[in-house]
């Protein structure tokens, strides 16, 4: 039987659509094809020949610089520590007990009269062998703005004989003085003064300076113009008036008052007599920031903004002023019976003195709160806090001044009646509470104070643009008080608390202590965020025992009542559940509160924090940022150990205890400058940590950092260092420290001074009882700026920052940043070149304008000098916190860091905007291509070197992985993208 095969019927539709798709699927790949081309440019292939490199030193490697880290705790200021004060003096003079310094340096606008009585100090002095400790005590008496002896100021042999001084002013380094008959001396208060023609014969009162030159006005009716201060022309003149002052304003603008209430005012060479609203003679002007305030006879007291229309603030119509004085926004008037009054926007004044013994002549204002007031007897009065006390200099000039002004630097130039001009030093004379056993202090040493205080002190003369002023974070509500109190802190909670005290009169009043908070938005679609509350407390006389904690939004509060709260410190914790629309509003105020019913509260160690976190440790997102990085080091540039804003060996104390201070924006507090937060996230990011020593650090401060790194727990440090939970020591956890011994404060001058205290800071540690053992593991660097280019000090590496700016040309911006970081290199002598004496402390970029730095110029920056002078490179966290900014950085460092291990390769075949850069360790070989310029580039591997089987990531320029493969042949053509990255790694270690 045959059998029959069955046919179908063929569609023509199902080829035609078949073909149509084929033919599209073509023409993309054709286009794709086409747009590569035109991308790539003509058919260029870059080869790239990448070989073992002629050195056979090993580089240190690469690891970021963390200037910035922040706390997981929500609150601040939540250890309520004290108070911190820091400053350094070089001493001029001294004897065994007292120690002469500059008066301006000590003062800085920011401390009065007494304000380090009590502080710690400690006195370096340099020997033969370098710096060594002079003294250590503490400090009976500081006293500041003392005025010395006068130095009389040689006048040349043509001076008028006894022709007295009349006026002084000062302009940069042009001083002068003028005064009877005529006269006036060119370089009044310096080495070789000159008697300048003045073409007058009458008396001149007064002179003032601005921005085109000089004036002065005489008794006469004159007024004198000077554009250098030797040439004096006549401006105008008036006459039958008796001029007796004369100002200006930067302009130009300048007003001349006298007798019978004279008024004259110009600019350039238009000078007219106003009309007088006054008969009293005015005795003197002056131009501030509110404009022009003349003061006379009789209570005179007027002022004008801009010299032309004059209105009347007489306090009383008794004081006849004789003088008026203007700095830093504040007017200063004094005159007969020793009256002094102030006004901060020229019109509405205040009484600082209504009576004293002398009548006032001239006053010198070192600051809006620094004056010294100069009296009929030429004696000095003085106050350095703005007028709340005043204290009757006892010195003995050698001169009755009769006008004294500023002369630069700690300097009075003083003139008396008989035509003699002389020169005083402003001092700070520091008295400590215990004598040297041998000599005494002398030019060159070096002070350092250190005061603490619970609350701002009285003398503290510092303003900030804070509209809160110098408070805390912490407020109070309801009755009674909170205070700060020393020597009551719990287990761990460093030396203060915080006492909340219901007022006692009333047995159930309640005392609120509460912070505004400022938590992070949720995530998006999260309706709550749960947050762990912890705390330390004790009580005394609260009948129920019971303490209320909540957190407070106008609408809506959540909290918790803690019940049977003893008298003695216990931790106490809770959980809260916070709503997102208290958590992530910007409209609305929440508070954190906590509050006293009707006895004392004690707190300490309060912390909020996500409940995935805990307050030991520095915040998650800062955490899993650097681990994934995976650096070779970290810089713990925001700790720095001899800070000034930190007490001495502040950084041993568990995060959250550090110290407070104060700046122009108010009370501050430096929120992780725990070490062992920051040595826990290194550890656990697999780094090694780069430590720095600031110019404030002490010997005894260094010895006790090596023994909390090194030391056994039965040391104080070492126990320290076990409480907080490593119990092993540090150093034992990683491979090696870096110690960078610096100035960030900028206190030490000269480069030799500078050398000095890094060989003193190695010298110390060397002496500690486990430098032995530790020795092999660290790596000290000197990281001064030398101002002669050369760096002298023992150290075994030294730091230089990388501090570039984009460009449009990114080649070009690369080239100039790497200009500038070669300029700044310090010679070192004693090292070769080869030796790779130098560690890239910081590099970043600034962004310009729309431009931000990319992926290809970051990696540049980190690798570029590794191995030729640079041994190890950090990139600098960014303070930016976008993610455009963030994400290159983050894989530039991860990628540097990865791949500087070893030697460097030798790689020939790149360009001005191809660069590739190679290592090679016993344990991997690593490549990185990059690409600076607008178009992608494709190029070939040409090696010997077996990178068959590396993991090949190539990158875009904001750091985004593109794609992840496996190196199968050394005949790829890798294609790197615009300001993109490829990384090729391979393990060695199985080889």
């Amino acid at each position: 039987m045959a059998k029959t095969r069955s046919y179908r019927r063929i569609r023509k539709r199902t080829f035609v659509v078949t073909g149509l798709t084929l033919a599209a699927v073509l023409l993309v790949s054709g286009i794709i094809a086409v747009l590569a081309t035109l991308q790539l440019g003509p058919e260029e292939l870059l080869v790239l020949n990448v070989g073992e490199g002629s050195s056979r030193s090993a580089i240190l490697g690469s690891g970021i610089s963390l200037e910035e880290a922040e706390s997981a705790n929500i609150l601040r200021d939540s250890s309520f520590e004290p108070l911190v004060f820091r400053q350094t003096l070089t001493v001029y003079s001294g004897d065994a007990t007292t120690l002469t310094v500059s008066s301006e340096d000590a003062s800085g606008g920011l401390y009065g009269d007494g304000f380090f009585d009590g502080a710690k100090a400690r006195v370096l002095t340099r020997g033969p062998d370098g710096l060594v400790l002079k003294k250590t005590a503490n400090v009976l008496h500081y006293g500041i703005n003392r005025v010395g002896v006068f130095q009389p100021v040689i006048l040349p042999d043509d001076s008028p004989s006894k022709t007295a001084v009349l006026a002084l002013t000062r302009k940069d380094d042009i001083s002068l003085a003028v005064g009877r008959r005529g006269l006036i001396v060119y370089n009044s208060s310096g080495q070789t003064p000159e008697i300048i023609e003045s073409g007058v014969e009458v008396d001149l009162t007064g002179v003032c300076a601005n921005d085109q030159g000089f004036l002065a006005c005489s008794a006469a009716g004159d007024i004198l113009q000077s554009n250098n201060g030797r040439d004096w022309s006549l401006l105008a003149i008036f006459p039958g008036i008796a001029f007796n002052s004369i100002a200006s304003g930067p302009d130009g603008l300048f007003v001349a008052v006298g007798d019978q209430g004279a008024l004259v005012s110009g600019k350039d060479n238009h000078v007219s007599e106003l009309h007088s609203i006054t008969d009293a003679d005015l005795c003197d002007v002056v131009h501030g920031a509110a404009g022009f305030v003349a003061v006379g006879d009789s209570g005179a007291m007027i002022s004008s903004r801009y010299g032309l229309i004059w209105l009347r603030r007489n306090l009383d119509s008794d004081t006849n002023w004789r003088v008026i004085d203007h700095r830093d926004g504040r007017y200063i008037a004094a005159g007969q019976q020793g009256k002094a009054a102030y006004s901060d926007d020229g019109e509405k004044f205040f009484w600082l003195r209504s009576e004293y013994t002398h009548d006032y002549q001239d006053v010198a204002m070192l600051s809006n709160k620094q004056w010294i007031f100069l009296n009929t007897e030429g004696e000095f009065t003085v106050s350095n806090d703005g007028g709340r006390t005043w204290l009757d200099s006892a010195i003995q000039t050698g001169m009755q001044s009769r006008v004294i002004s500023l002369a630069g630097k700690d300097k009075i130039l003083s003139a008396d009646d008989q035509g003699r001009l002389g020169i005083a030093q402003l001092v700070a004379e520091i008295t400590l509470d215990s004598a040297l056993k041998e000599g005494q202090y002398q030019a060159g040493d070096l002070l350092f104070l250190e005061k603490t205080a619970l609350s701002v002190p009285s003398e503290y003369l510092g303003q900030t643009s804070n509209p809160a002023g110098f408070a805390g974070p912490w407020e109070h509500f309801g009755t009674g008080t909170i205070s700060r109190v020393a020597d009551v802190s719990s287990p761990g909670g460093g030396e203060a608390s915080l006492l909340i005290a219901a007022d006692s009169n009333r047995p159930d009043s309640t005392a609120i202590a509460s912070q505004i908070l400022d938590l992070p938005e949720p995530a998006a679609g999260q309706r709550n965020e749960i947050y762990r509350l912890e705390l330390w407390m004790k009580q005394s006389g609260i009948s129920d025992r019971s303490v209320q904690v909540w957190l407070a939004a106008p609408f809506s509060q959540i909290g918790t009542t803690f019940n049977n709260v003893g008298t003695t410190w216990e931790k106490y914790s809770h959980t809260l559940i916070v709503p997102a629309d208290m958590a992530g509003s910007t409209e609305t105020q929440l508070r954190f509160n906590i509050a006293a019913v009707g006895g004392s509260l004690w707190i300490d160690q309060v912390s909020l924090c996500p409940v995935a976190e805990t307050p030991e440790m520095l915040a998650d997102s800062l955490r899993t940022r650097v681990l994934g990085i995976a650096p070779q080091f970290i810089r713990l540039g925001f700790m720095p150990i001899g800070s000034p804003i930190g007490r001495t060996a502040s950084w041993a104390n568990a995060l959250g205890n550090e110290t407070s201070y104060l700046t122009e924006k108010g009370w501050q507090s430096h929120a992780a400058g725990s070490l062992h937060a920051a040595l826990q996230l290194t550890f656990d990011s697999g780094s090694d940590p780069w430590l720095v020593v600031d110019s404030y650090a002490s010997q005894a401060e260094l010895l006790n950092l090596i023994e909390y790194l090194a030391g056994p727990i039965s040391e104080p440090f070492g126990k320290l260092r076990m409480e907080q939970g490593s119990v092993v020591p540090w150093v034992d956890r990683f491979g090696r420290i870096l110690i960078e011994i610096t100035d960030r404060s900028g206190v030490l001058t000269g480069d030799q001074l500078k050398v000095d205290f890094v060989d003193l800071m190695i010298d110390t540690i060397s002496q500690s009882p486990y430098y032995r053992q530790v020795k092999g593991q660290l790596i000290f660097i000197d990281g001064m700026t030398y101002q002669a280019g050369m760096v002298l000090s023992s150290a075994d590496f030294h730091a230089t920052d990388l501090d570039g700016m984009v460009r449009a040309d990114r080649a070009l911006g690369i080239r100039e940043a790497m200009i500038d970081y070669y300029d700044r290199i310090p010679r070192n002598p004693e090292k070769q070149i080869e030796n790779w004496p130098e560690l890239m402390r910081s590099a970043q970029l600034q962004p310009n304008g729309i431009w931000l730095p990319v992926l290809a110029e970051l990696s540049t920056v980190l690798l570029a000098d590794l191995g030729v002078q640079t041994t190890l490179s950090n990139l600098t966290y960014p303070a930016t916190s976008g993610p455009e900014n963030r994400q290159p950085w983050q894989v530039a460092a991860q990628i540097s860091a990865a791949a500087a291990r070893g030697v460097p390769l030798e790689i020939r075949g790149g360009t001005a905007e191809v660069l590739a850069y190679g290592f090679m360790s016993d344990r991997q070989l690593s490549l990185v291509l990059i690409n600076l310029s607008d178009a992608s580039v494709k190029c070939r591997l040409m090696t010997d070197l077996p990178f068959i089987g590396a993991t090949l990531s190539r990158y875009d320029s904001k750091g985004q992985l593109v794609n992840l493969q496996t190196l199968k042949s050394l005949d790829s053509k890798h294609v790197i993208l615009p300001g993109g990255v490829i990384f090729l790694v391979k393990d060695l270690s199985d080889n």
